[in-house]
């Protein structure tokens, strides 16, 4: 192990790190100062079976594999990535370690020292004792059945008496996407009578069962009764008997049973079984409670889970993911409401929104056909930890290169899951997230791509706090954004933009989209400072020029960037280039125009650099030396269009901006590809 080539933010460490994200500032603080950043070269063994534990480990980019030694070989038992931790068992237990852990590729870790994380514990019990549950039911899931999967997850599925079937539909699809996208072994266990909707969904009826009398069975009693299912996973029907008081925690015990031979283990749990259904959902690692968009059943759901005493276990809400059926899906006749309603309304925030199946029975097939399964897809890419992040970046005319990447990753089918954009970055990204196709975004751009319908003579201003007051633009993103929230979006977006008066990074993921992008792009020194409420925003670019740490951030954990921004190479060429374009063009012509262009040259050598020109290519050279550092240091790949000959200003140039973005992409497309297809 060996330090990191380049610089490591402490702080941003704790948002890989569940475990301490809520720490006071001064705990923070104490495991701050005892974080350490190392770089573990690809197949570097970090610790191996049977050493003594010498410290904590948490993955801060890379991939680590964990393996047991056998006298006939290795064999792998888990892939981990960035953001888990290990190594911590033996550390609690003070035994060796059971298996050994190996770096995949070249991969940085946070490590706290066996000594420093005791006395961590000691100084912050509530660490021990969250980290000794979480040992206990490792250790508890071994007891009736040899444990084949490292690391598993029991997802409780629940949607009351009106949307059983919508839940249980839900269930399924979950599983379905679950499999596809992490390429991990999942079983659906279901307790519900509906075998027509499992037939039409799954093309299969439910064949026999296993009958769950009480805690007390035998693993093979279970297994024989798995039946595939044809997508991919498993399923288990469960029968449950009439007026069982064991019938919780005979559940218990076979998904915890079952989650020793299974990832995830996703269990629909019908209204029917009334408190049971509390009792099984507090021990699932997972609670998706699937609501309808209407406010009295929202507002039901609510009071049930009240009423339960689930509801007012903090670790529990922690857990609970909100999944809200649209109009058409949802039995609900009341008015379409606004997603800050419903969140209010449930006293949480929502996780995710499922569009209408549309007609006839749902088809679960590997290109997620359809809006609906395109929101499976990527709630199993959440859950799964294999989100796929889009940072798009800061670079005024040059960003207009994103619709070029955006438009290839449409036509290749290779899903994003969420986007965080910068200043231009953040338009493009408002208006594709917003709903608009790559191709549609392009036809927008280029029927305003004259600098009139940015900028005009009415939009200059006295320079007190910027020469342009943007109204052009905001004119401009208002007529194709309307009054769109980030609640009206279909896919997570982040903008981000720099606070004024701090000097700080702020991150927009609420609100209107219109004011977060307007904050963005408000280059200083060019546009006023825009301001929402009583704070002033400028060019996100200024702080965070591409946002790999605000996608890590959220989740992501594939990070593709695209960096427009040019290099010191590119702007040293672009000179030379129209030097001798502009050197040839002269020499061709007649006398009297060479003296014309003359004149001209020399005027427009007097005129430039001017104040803008100035301004924008000042930020911006720094912009790309931190851009550099997000991509290397944060992004699995990043794609950087050639910006020879290209000013700023060049949105009269905004078709080969275009093609400029298709060509990168074009050219890492295998790569893109290869990173989808990695399963850490």
């Amino acid at each position: 192990m060996e330090k990191p080539p380049y610089l490591f933010d402490k702080s941003l460490i704790f948002s890989h790190i569940p475990l301490f994200a809520d720490l006071k500032p001064q705990e923070r603080k104490l495991i701050f100062d005892s974080l350490e950043i190392v770089e573990v070269k690809r197949s570097e063994v970090v610790y191996r079976q049977g050493q003594p534990p010498d410290a904590f480990y948490c993955i801060v980019s890379g991939r680590v594999e964990i393996f047991i030694e056998c006298p006939n070989g290795e064999e792998t038992l888990e892939h981990i990535h960035r953001g888990k931790y290990f190594g911590f068992i033996s550390l609690l237990t003070g035994e060796p370690h059971s298996v050994s852990a190996r770096a995949v590729n070249d991969t940085v870790i946070a490590r706290i020292a066996k000594e420093d994380f005791s006395a961590i514990l000691k100084s912050i019990p509530r660490l021990a004792i969250e980290l000794s549950q979480m040992l206990s039911r490792r250790l508890k899931r071994k007891d009736l059945h040899p444990k084949s999967i490292f690391e598993s997850t029991i997802i409780g599925v629940y949607g009351g008496q009106k949307i059983d079937d919508d839940a249980l539909l839900y269930s399924l699809a979950l599983s379905f996407g679950l499999q596809s996208q992490t390429k991990k072994k999942v079983i659906a266990v279901h307790l519900s009578n509906a075998e027509n909707l499992i037939g039409e969904t799954l093309g299969v009826a439910p064949a026999g069962g296993f009958e769950a009398k009480d805690q007390f069975f035998h693993p093979d009693e279970v297994f024989k009764k798995i039946t595939g299912t044809g997508k991919g996973f498993d399923m288990l029907r469960v029968f449950t008997g009439a007026q069982n008081p064991q019938l919780a925690p005979a559940l218990v015990s076979l998904l915890t049973m079952l989650v020793n031979d299974y990832h995830y283990c996703v269990i629909h749990l019908p209204s029917g079984l009334g408190h049971d259904v509390f009792r099984v959902l507090a021990q699932c690692d997972l609670a998706h409670i699937v609501v309808e968009a209407d406010a009295q059943a929202i507002k039901d759901s609510s009071n049930v889970l009240y009423m339960s005493g689930v509801w007012t276990d903090t670790e529990f809400k922690k857990k609970t993911k909100l999944i809200i059926l649209e109009e058409e899906r949802a039995h609900g006749k009341g008015p379409k409401l606004s997603c800050e309603l419903e969140e209010s309304l449930f006293h949480q925030p929502i996780f995710a929104t499922l569009p209408p199946v549309g007609e006839g029975p749902l088809v679960l097939d590997e290109d997620f056909s359809g809006p609906y399964l395109k929101a499976i897809r990527r709630i199993s890419r959440h859950i799964g930890e294999v989100l796929v992040g889009l940072a798009l970046g800061s670079g005024s005319a040059m960003g207009l290169s994103h619709i070029g990447v955006l438009k290839i990753l449409e036509q290749e089918n290779i899903p994003v899951d969420i986007v965080a954009g910068s200043s231009m970055g953040a338009l493009i990204g408002a208006l594709w997230c917003s709903g608009y196709t790559a191709v549609e975004v392009e036809d927008i751009i280029l029927a305003n791509k004259e600098k009139k319908y940015l900028f005009g003579a009415d939009d200059f201003t006295f320079p007190l706090r910027g020469l342009i007051r943007g109204r052009h633009i905001q004119r401009f993103l208002k007529r194709y954004l309307k009054d769109k929230t980030f609640c009206d979006i279909k896919r997570p977006f982040k903008i981000v933009a720099c606070d004024v008066s701090s000097m700080r990074q702020v991150v927009f993921d609420s609100g209107r989209l219109v004011d977060a992008v307007m904050a963005s792009i408000s280059i200083p020194g060019v546009f006023e400072p825009y301001r929402i409420a009583d704070n002033y925003y400028i060019d996100g670019g200024i702080i965070d020029p591409l946002p790999t740490d605000v996608l890590i951030e959220s989740g992501a954990k594939k990070v593709i960037s695209v960096n427009v921004l040019p290099s010191s190479d590119e702007i040293e060429r672009t000179y030379e280039i129209l030097n001798k374009k502009e050197t040839e063009e002269c020499a061709s012509r007649p006398w009297w125009r060479r003296l014309i262009s003359f004149s001209k040259s020399k005027t427009c050598a007097f005129l430039r650099p001017n104040i803008f020109d100035v301004i924008v290519s000042s930020v911006q050279s720094i912009e790309f030396s931190l851009a550099q550092i997000s991509a290397l240091s944060q992004s699995d790949l990043n794609l950087h269009p050639d910006m020879t000959a290209i000013s700023w200003a060049a949105f009269d140039k905004a078709q080969e901006l275009i093609s400029r973005g298709e060509e990168e992409a074009r050219l890492h497309l295998n790569e893109l590809k290869d990173l989808l297809k990695r399963v850490d």
